[in-house]
This record gives structure tokens, sequence and C-alpha cells, in this order.
């Protein structure tokens, strides 16, 4: 399947694919293995600084192998893509799917850039997510911080707006701003649904994302799937797994041979996906 069938089957069955972050290739083993283990789809997404870190052609062949290895749906995610080069860079060297947020310049702006990079895409058969209301807060652990104060309501998105925006830029995915700021915090992230229901029934036919999936509690994102969303972002919880495990075996061990000490690594990490795609319901669904 492309990756529009393999939304589309989420959509229309009635449950999301989890969106994870890879920041390294531990990050992205833990994320296939997961998948892999329970049967699921999965998206592997990397933004500007990751794909920086890892490379566009290396995610490309390393994604590639995996597809064959464990045989189910993989896509690979330009994530919160800043400009235009960027998305064609990733469409060349063949990614499946491209998160254009133009969310912080002017609204004509947006548009203007969006529609360019939804013409490339579609010419490539490849979908693209846009935003228009910038998503609070950073993929990071916000240990002493309320997530109150990043989930501003006059900042949340107006369903007309949204309507007006995907007509003009024909974009396939559409990610809101509800109350789900990026990061984790010391208090319970709360979404609002009525809106998020209230943006479905003004983009019927449109995919949905939720970003800032991390912390959101668990009968929130089973009534956000129920509304329609078919793409949930996890990164936050995948980097706490990641940093508290390599700190544990560091402290307790003194093996210096890196590939010795990953695999406990991996596995916690591994260990976060498998959760959340029980939990988004796409565990048998490759």
């Amino acid at each position: 399947m492309n990756t529009f069938e393999i939304l589309e089957k989420a959509k229309k069955e009635g449950y999301a694919i989890g969106a994870f972050n890879a920041a390294n290739i531990e990050t992205l083993k833990a994320i296939v293995q997961a998948a892999g283990k329970l049967r699921s789809p999965v998206i592997i997404e990397a933004s500007d600084g990751e794909v920086k870190y890892i490379g566009k052609k290396q995610l490309v062949s390393l994604i590639k192998i995996y597809k064959e290895e464990y045989n189910i749906p993989i896509v690979l995610n330009l994530d919160h893509a800043p400009t235009f080069e960027s998305c064609k860079e990733a469409i060349i060297e063949g990614f499946d799917y491209i998160h254009f947020d133009g969310s912080q310049l002017p609204n004509e702006e947006n548009v203007e850039i969006t529609k360019r990079v939804v013409e490339l895409a579609h010419q490539n058969q490849i979908p693209v997510e846009g935003e228009i209301d910038h998503i609070q807060g950073s993929s990071a652990y916000h240990k002493d911080e309320d997530v109150k104060k990043e989930q501003k309501e006059e900042l949340y998105t107006n369903p007309q707006k949204a309507l007006e925006f995907v007509n003009e830029t024909s974009v396939d995915t559409f990610a809101s701003f509800i109350g789900n700021a990026h990061g984790l915090y010391s208090t319970e992230k709360k979404i609002d649904l009525n809106l998020l229901s209230k943006i479905r029934e003004a983009l019927p036919n449109k995919f949905l994302s939720l970003h800032g999936g991390s912390g959101i509690p668990d009968h929130d994102i089973k009534e956000a799937i129920k509304l329609g969303i078919v793409k949930i972002n996890v990164n936050s919880e995948l980097r706490v797994a990641f940093h508290d495990k390599l700190k544990e075996v560091i402290n307790t061990s003194d093996e210096i041979a890196v590939y010795k000490i990953m695999p406990e690594v991996i596995d916690a990490v591994s260990a976060v996906v498998e959760r959340k795609i029980k939990l988004f319901g796409s565990e048998g669904k490759a």
C-alpha cells in the first residue's frame, strides 16, 4: 500500500497510526522492532534536526531495509519541515510523507508555500500535512512546568479557518492545536475534544493528526481516535525512556562497548512504542 492507502485504511477502520521520532539508529531500531512484533503499520518521523543528524539518504535507505526485513507498512515522514527547500529535498530523496509547518509565518505566506509543497508532493504520490496554529511547547521533559501555560485557548484552532486553509492548499492531513502541547509536563494534558469534533465536521474528507501525543491521558487518546484522528505523534516519551535507561546502564556497568550497552536502551524505547501501538488500536493491522 502507498501512504494514502495506509492512512485511508486507518480512517475507515477507526484506529490511529503511531508517528514516532527517530533521533538515532537505536531509536529507529526500537520503533521498527515494536511495530514488527505487533504487526502494526508505523510512521517514522524525523524533524529538521534529526534529519541533519542521521541524513536524508541514510534514513531512506534504512527504512527500505526495514520494510523488507519486517514486511510491514513503514512511512518515512519529514516532521515540521521549516522550508519549501527542505520538503523538496525530502521528496527527491524518497520520503513517503511531508509535514510542512508554516504556522509561525504570516497566513498568506504559509498558504503560498504549502500550496507549492502540495503540488510537488502530489506529483510524486506523496501526502502533505499542514497547520495554521503553532502547536505550543517543545519535545522535552518540562519537569517543573504546568502544561496549562502552553494550553492557551485563544491560540486553539478555529474550524472555519482550518477549512479555508485546507480549501486553499489542498493538504491531505491537517494538524490542529487543541491543547496538545509538545513535550511532557509535571501536570496532565487536557485536550479539547469538543473542538476536535467541530474540526472533524469541518474537514470530513481529510486526515487528522494529533501532535504532542506524549502525556495525553489514554482515555482522551481513545476519544480523539473515535473523532477521526488517524496519526498520533510521540517523541518526548521515547526520549525520556532512552535517556533514563542509558543513564542507568552507564551508572551500573563498566562496559565500554556501545553495541553491548544499547540493547537494554533499545528495549526500553521499544516498550513505550508497543504500549502506544496497542493504545492506538493499530496492532495486527499491518
